[in-house]
């Protein structure tokens, strides 16, 4: 059954212009209101919304809308009244009836006991892409979900895990908001967590490193930080592996899981090679020449992935970050703070709870320091091979201090492969793949940005 909100076609408008809309390669054929969920004491409701495309399969969103609109939908949390009125909710315990479900605010034993929420200002960041966030004060920031999919959401799942079990480099979780359908479905809608003072994320902290490295600067304050990180890493694994809870069981790696991810890989492969094939006429100058050179290699790539084939790994498969990138950790001027546990967001919901070895985090960050070097030595502009040596003199070293404290501060989990050898086919494997994955993503999204992931691919395997 579906409601009548306002004209449909102005509410697919609505979705496709909005920055948090994941689609905008497919043509929306139908949106409807599935729900409509008033809020008590406020004009403001949520919807959920039914999106139908030409081609593929439906989405689900959920927005909030100032009801007494007839026009054009209007964010219903550009209100600050309706702000204080999702924290009180979460404070509350309170829910609310709609039509064809019902939503539930839930606080977390870690939710502070004094808050005096009239008193703190509020504003929706303007950062976000996926989701939309609402900072309170410096004390609570609310980041509700846009597209939701039945199941548990695992940044509410892990957030709460390592709120509960004392990991303090992640903001804690003080509440969630679940929609439940009356059918008996469960969707994540929001997650409620401290806020933390911070100068921004790890990425635009790394760039800044750069560029005054690449002026002259030793890199080795930011040595220091790549170490502290990687300690930060192994700490998030090693509070994972803890178990206790049936989805957080550390499980060992069996030579099927090694099947598994060597498929995994090779699909990947197809995908960014097919990718590269089909879309390499609209590169030019250097990035031309470098799909060339790595499509040559093809076979070569394809065959690092063997060793995974029958490598009896002695390690376990534990839960994991899932999209572990400098992006997603925050940098407070002395100390990282781990967020945004959802995973890669294309991914299904039920993949992105998997469990697999911890080495796919620690190749994804691997990336990302690759890829903020190559950031900032094309901004300055490939001028011979002193900067290019520059950049990847840094990496090394980067990489070097990340690894060697991770590893140092893993010690004897068995997370954590035994043998050395076995810990590097494992990690240049992971970074081969994540390296793929960025191929296929830049060719559909940022062609130019394909240098950094062929390079990835040529210093791996040329």
């Amino acid at each position: 059954m579906t409601y009548a909100v306002r004209d449909a076609r102005r509410l697919a408008e609505f979705i496709r212009t909005r920055r948090w809309f994941r689609s905008k390669t497919r043509n929306i054929a139908k949106a409807e209101a599935e729900d409509v969920i008033p809020i008590a004491g406020q004009s403001a409701r949520f919807l959920i919304v039914r999106l139908e495309y030409a081609e593929g399969d439906c989405d689900y969103y959920v927005l909030t809308d100032e009801s007494g609109n007839s026009g054009q939908p209007v964010e219903a949390l550009e209100d600050a009244a309706f702000r204080e009125t999702l924290l009180r909710a979460f404070q509350g315990n309170a829910s609310y009836s709609g039509q064809a479900g019902e939503l539930i605010f839930s606080r977390t034993s870690a939710f502070p006991a004094d808050a005096a929420l009239e008193k703190l200002e509020s504003s929706v960041s303007r950062a976000e892409q996926s989701n939309t966030s609402v900072i309170y004060g410096d004390r609570f920031i609310l980041k509700l979900f846009r597209r939701i999919e039945a199941g548990i959401h695992p940044d509410v799942e892990i957030g709460t895990f390592l709120t509960e079990h004392g990991f303090t480099h992640t903001p804690a979780v003080l509440g969630a908001l679940s929609y439940r359908s009356r059918k008996g479905d469960v969707y994540s809608a929001a997650i409620l967590q401290q806020f933390v003072p911070n100068q921004g994320d790890a990425w635009k902290y790394t760039l800044e490193s750069l560029k005054e490295y690449f002026d002259g600067k030793p890199a080795d304050d930011y040595l220091h930080s790549a170490a502290l990180l990687g300690r930060r890493t192994a700490e998030m694994h090693v509070a994972l592996a803890q178990g206790g809870a049936p989805d957080f069981e550390p499980e060992p790696f069996t030579s099927e899981d090694g099947e598994k991810l060597y498929q995994e890989m090779l699909a990947q492969a197809d995908i960014a090679f097919e990718t590269l094939r089909r879309k390499q006429a609209a590169l030019t100058g250097e990035a031309a020449e470098l799909a060339q050179k790595v499509l040559r290699l093809e076979h070569r790539v394809t065959a690092r992935f063997a060793a995974l084939q029958d490598l009896e790994v002695a390690a376990s498969r534990i839960r994991f970050h899932g999209d572990y990138h400098l992006g997603q950790v925050l940098w407070t001027g002395s100390d990282f703070m781990i967020i945004d546990f959802e995973g890669e967001p294309a991914r299904p919901l039920h993949e992105r709870r998997t469990k697999t070895l911890a080495m796919r985090d620690v190749a994804g960050m691997l990336r990302s320091f690759q890829y903020a070097a190559y950031v900032i030595l094309f901004e300055r502009g490939v001028n011979g091979e002193t900067l290019e040596q520059l950049a990847a003199d840094w990496y090394d070293a980067v990489g070097r201090e990340f690894y060697a404290a991770y590893v140092r501060t893993a010690g004897e989990s068995a997370f954590l492969p035994k043998d050395p050898e076995q810990q590097q086919i494992v990690l240049q494997s992971f970074i081969l793949h994540k390296a793929l994955y960025e191929v296929a993503y830049e060719m559909n999204n940022r062609p130019d940005w394909v240098r950094i992931p062929l390079r990835g691919i040529l210093w791996l395997v040329d």
